[in-house]
């Protein structure tokens, strides 16, 4: 499989005011790629996984008990270390 780093700045060219990036042009062919995946996105179906933490009120169970604790300020610490 061949993958690429499509959505980067980088491959397309820049326009600038008062040296000030301010748009990206495209061309076609990227438009429709960027046009597919956000209409992927936007409809894309809800996962049986979320279906399920909403019917078992287990959502609202794991937001309660996340804003009881006090967040951790070396989180990214923590989450390298996992």
């Amino acid at each position: 499989m061949i993958t690429e780093k499509f959505w980067s700045k980088n491959r397309f060219p820049i326009v600038y005011e008062n040296d000030e990036e301010k748009a990206i042009m495209i061309d076609i062919e990227s438009y429709k790629k960027i046009e597919l995946i956000l209409d992927n996105l936007i409809n894309r179906e809800e996962e049986s996984e979320d279906k399920i933490l909403v019917a078992s009120d287990l959502l609202k169970k794991l937001i309660s008990e996340t804003r009881k604790t006090t967040s951790d300020m070396d989180w990214r610490t923590e989450l390298n270390a996992i």
